[in-house]
């Protein structure tokens, strides 16, 4: 027999995906149509799970459901704090706990970011990525995964595909950016869980005690990624990082390639 608490939270659910916009993703599936809803079908592929699995959230099914995918649900929805604290409690978990706690961007950052032809995206403090344009999730997929975050992707085996030259010309740079942040916003509980994550990864912990003294402005050097859609070769590229004017709780990310004739198809 259904809780019926739980089924409460699964009406609510899926109405929160019949009112989410399949336009507003960032285009990291073929959405068959013009439906201006979320399938049930769409939020399995989306998650990785399957349709029955996801189904049964929606029905209010009592099962073990993986943190990560409630996060996913969260996050693919557009969310509140409030209704992703209710998703998490009423699924048994404990609500995510982050510095700057459910803020997003606003529609004039979000339009900016989908502007660009360049791959484009908004972190918070803790570098978990908020939003991404298309150019972003179709030649760097990983920024669209529900649960993706930035330094623990960089940090990852994964990330040498993209990132070339890894050891000379993105670690240091990036643990940097890392090491300041941690440093500036210490009560940000989701920022420390990251820098615990990356500094379990192979290397690192070595090169975090051996890289004290570095350049506070890593982010101005050209350094090379892998676009295969772009180019057979690796391509430098510039990380810009933006922010709104005394805000300190989204940054807006831009790759700019170095060779301006270079275009993201």
């Amino acid at each position: 027999m259904l809780d019926a608490r739980r089924e409460d939270l699964g009406r609510m659910l899926r109405a929160w995906r019949m009112a989410r916009d399949p336009a507003l993703l960032p285009g990291t599936m073929p959405f068959r149509g013009h439906r201006s809803y979320l399938t049930q079908l769409d939020m399995a592929l989306l998650l990785g799970v399957s349709e029955r699995w996801y189904r049964a959230l929606e029905r209010g099914e009592d099962r073990r459901y993986a943190p990560e995918m409630i996060a996913g649900v969260a996050r693919i929805l557009d969310l509140s704090p409030r209704q992703t604290a209710a998703l998490h409690r009423g699924t048994g978990h404990q609500p995510p706990q982050r510095g700057a706690a459910g803020v997003r961007p606003d529609a004039a950052l979000l339009d900016l970011m989908h502007q660009q032809r360049r791959v484009s995206w908004i972190c918070d403090q803790a570098w978990d990525v908020v939003a991404v344009n298309a150019v972003a999730a179709r030649h760097c997929p990983w920024l669209a995964h529900p649960d993706a975050n930035a330094m623990t992707w960089a940090f990852s085996a994964e990330a040498g595909y993209q990132l070339r030259d890894w050891d000379t010309r993105w670690a240091v740079p990036l643990l940097t950016e890392l090491r300041l942040a941690w440093q500036r916003w210490p009560d940000n509980p989701r920022l420390e869980e990251v820098v615990r994550t990356v500094r379990r990864e192979s290397g690192v912990a070595e090169l975090w005690a051996g890289t004290a003294e570095v350049d506070d402005c890593p982010g101005d050097e050209a350094r090379p990624m892998y676009f295969p859609l772009v180019a057979p070769d690796p391509i430098d590229v510039h990380l810009a990082t933006y922010t709104r004017f005394d805000d300190t709780a989204l940054r807006w990310f831009v790759l700019t390639p170095v060779d301006a004739s270079i275009t993201f198809p």
